[in-house]
């Protein structure tokens, strides 16, 4: 492994010691299987040169940080970083999220996520301390370390799992045949059939694997008016849609 692909990470693993490159190592954590959008509440950076291994050992210490001071943080990387994504010692590009989980769903259809829940996961994210945030980038060296120590606490949305990609909508539920509110938008499965229900509304954001991987979004009051304003529904909800693409 070249200086480049590991001068992000401080990397205090033992090595392999001969076997396999796809054996499982000590440091090795299980990430999102199913292909799901999520709501995240905290900070990000971008892993430009971090492989999939050094990722799984970066969740451990998030983990252990999180225990250590009692605020229970975790670890969300945009994308597919189980097996059928990078080898352990090859180049994961992903968004790296920590922070509390404000919702996720959509594989098998929408899932209705609660803008109260996403608010106070955020509230949370902002009272986490500063020598924690601290303490959890120690790990990291050169451009991430420098874009976490300048990452602001905000609300992201990205997407998970193999060939991820994700619609965080405003609406209300309906099928295609139907009618509604704005657009119908809907998720496609592991078959590449879409979903029978989806929803009539507005596009808040969309992220996939390739590009955006994640996304800023704004839950807040004004922005929320704005919202049930424009389409006019004072029922309309949120929405995550999941697509394997």
């Amino acid at each position: 492994m070249s200086d480049e692909d590991t001068d992000e990470f401080e990397d205090e693993g033992e090595g392999d010691e001969g076997g396999d490159d796809e054996a499982e190592s000590p440091h090795e954590v299980s990430f999102d299987e199913d292909t799901e959008g999520v709501l995240v509440a905290g900070k990000r950076f971008s892993s430009s040169r971090m492989t999939r291994k050094q990722i799984g050992e970066f969740a451990q210490h998030v983990q252990a940080v999180a225990e250590k001071t009692g605020h229970a943080v975790t670890i969300v990387a945009s994308g597919d970083l189980t097996d059928t994504g990078p080898a352990p010692d090859d180049t994961a590009y992903t968004d790296v999220h920590i922070g509390f989980e404000g919702g996720r769903g959509g594989t098998y259809g929408p899932d209705t996520i609660s803008r109260d829940v996403a608010l106070h996961a955020l509230e949370k994210a902002k009272a986490v301390p500063a020598e924690v945030w601290a303490a959890i980038g120690e790990k990291l060296e050169g451009d991430a370390r420098e874009a976490w120590d300048e990452a602001a606490v905000s609300m992201h949305f990205t997407c998970v799992g193999p060939l991820a990609a994700a619609t965080l909508a405003f609406g209300v539920l309906g099928t295609e045949d139907g009618a509604g509110p704005g657009e119908y938008m809907h998720g496609v499965d592991m078959e590449q059939m879409a979903h029978e229900e989806g929803v009539w509304g507005l596009k808040v954001t969309y992220v996939q694997y390739e590009s955006p991987e994640s996304e800023e979004v704004d839950l807040g009051e004004a922005a929320h008016a704005e919202r049930v304003k424009e389409l006019g529904d004072e029922n309309a909800r949120y929405f995550i849609l999941a697509r394997y693409d």
